[in-house]
């Protein structure tokens, strides 16, 4: 029998050394930690097989040790108490068998961290399985300090993150409170500067427009002086369209878009009678994609049929397109869409055809909306870009200093307005001196009137962000 000591630096190192030159089936007698490492005492099974036929002394070297040849004899028992084993119970032989080879498995395929070589003591000497167990250990350690230091990671960048956050508002506490303090100051050097902000307010005007209205009246002038210097800057902040100029003289192709509601057809409807009386109805050309309300395109085709122009139905992509090629010497080409909420997922398929099919978009303002919700509506229709805006619903309107707030702001080319349901009588160009007289001469009812008191607290708390 030959018994073989494979000596490395890991048990994972010997046991692959032993695996390579004995076999699968080899069978480890001893293992030890030296200096050198981890050492190993095994023979292959066939070896082991017939040193159970012979003596256990002729198996043994002369060289051999007392130490080899006591781990020798030992082996030998165990080997031979193994095979007396198998042959009265097979089955039992078989389960140890696999134990063995299963424990040998884990040894050979669990990775381990290398340990450092340990001082050259005589001492007792652990077990394969107590190895493996103290590898995994240190395994469990490893793993646990990664996590801790993952932990505290992330717990150091939310730390950070909240350090940052309280900067940022102590900043922009900071700004606003020096942009008050200068308000303050400017009110009491000239006290018009906040008459004028009440009065812009009470109109409509958002605060922060107001503000900065405000901020930028001359000082000295008397109260009539006042009202034709802020009646000469919103004259002048108005975007309008000459008449000379506007969509029924210079032609095209319009669609007017707009939220649900904000009289999209019945424009058209004007739109078109203004055209027909001045060119004839062989100038216009009337096109509906209403297809979802009931009774949208018969109200058209009514208007279309008063006025002696046939209306034409578009629901997709390819009928706007045959439909434009095909009226392509029209002086006025006419759209009316049907009508979405400016949050509706389909604004953005139904501008995304109108702008493939080259054609401009006409904004329509509901002049009784919220100035909140007009801005917000402004912001998703124009996306791509506006060829100006039309204001309906004027004539419902207790305030319009909102509407004309929003088109300012954002700049956009205003059209038309429209005061009634009449076809096409209540449809008119965009007069500046009209919109801002009525603008600035809109007053709230008692209860939602600021008192005197209310305005300076107001006028305090406003600031750079117009709250």
């Amino acid at each position: 029998m030959k018994l073989k000591k494979f000596t490395a630096p890991t048990t994972r190192e010997a046991l692959q050394k032993l695996r390579a030159e004995l076999g699968e089936d080899a069978i480890i007698l001893s293992t030890k930690q030296t200096a050198a490492g981890t050492e190993v005492l095994a023979a292959s099974s066939h070896d082991l097989d017939a040193v159970t036929e012979k003596p256990a002394q002729q198996a043994a070297p002369a060289s051999w040790t007392r130490a080899d040849r006591a781990q020798l004899a030992q082996a030998t028992e165990r080997q031979s108490a193994e095979r007396q084993s198998t042959e009265r119970a097979p089955t039992a032989a078989e389960k140890v068998a696999q134990q063995v080879a299963a424990q040998r498995d884990v040894l050979i395929n669990r990775t381990f961290a290398p340990a450092p070589a340990p001082a050259p003591v005589l001492t007792p000497q652990p077990t394969p399985i107590a190895a493996a167990r103290e590898f995994a250990n240190d395994d469990m350690l490893s793993e646990v300090a990664k996590r801790r230091s993952m932990a505290a990671s992330e717990s150091m960048a939310q730390e950070n993150t909240a350090v940052l956050e309280e900067i940022r508002q102590m900043r922009q506490l900071l700004k606003d409170q020096m942009a008050m303090m200068t308000w303050r100051d400017t009110l009491e050097k000239n006290p018009q500067r906040g008459e004028l902000w009440n009065l812009l307010t009470q109109s409509g005007f958002s605060p922060l427009f107001a503000r900065t209205v405000a901020e930028k009246l001359p000082s000295g002038l008397n109260d009539n002086q006042v009202q034709d210097w802020v009646t000469n800057v919103l004259k002048k902040n108005l975007n309008v369209i000459p008449g000379d100029k506007d969509v029924v003289e210079t032609g095209g192709t319009f669609a007017l878009v707009g939220p649900t509601g904000v009289g999209k057809t019945t424009t058209t409807a004007k739109l078109a009678a203004r055209c027909v009386v001045k060119y004839g109805a062989d100038s216009l050309g009337l096109i509906t994609t209403d297809s979802y309300r009931i009774g949208a395109q018969d109200q058209l085709r009514i208007y279309g049929k008063i006025l002696g122009v046939q209306v034409y139905t578009a629901q997709t992509h390819a009928d706007l397109l045959q439909l434009r090629n095909s009226m392509q010497r029209k002086r006025l080409i006419l759209i009316d869409t049907v009508g979405m909420g400016q949050r509706d997922s389909r604004v953005a398929e139904q501008t995304k055809i109108l702008t493939d099919s080259h054609v401009k978009r006409i904004l329509l303002l509901n002049a009784t909306s919220q100035p909140e919700t007009l801005d917000d509506v402004v912001r998703h229709y124009k996306s791509t870009g506006l060829s100006g805006a039309i204001v309906s619903k004027l004539d419902e309107a207790i305030k319009i200093g909102g509407v004309l707030d929003v088109v300012m702001r954002h700049k956009l080319a205003l059209h038309y307005i429209a005061t009634g349901q009449r076809v096409p009588e209540d449809l008119f160009p965009a007069n500046p001196q009209v919109l801002v007289h009525r603008a600035l001469r809109s007053r709230s009812g008692q209860a939602f009137q600021t008192s005197s008191e209310e305005l300076k607290w107001k006028m305090a708390q406003v600031s750079t962000t117009g709250i």
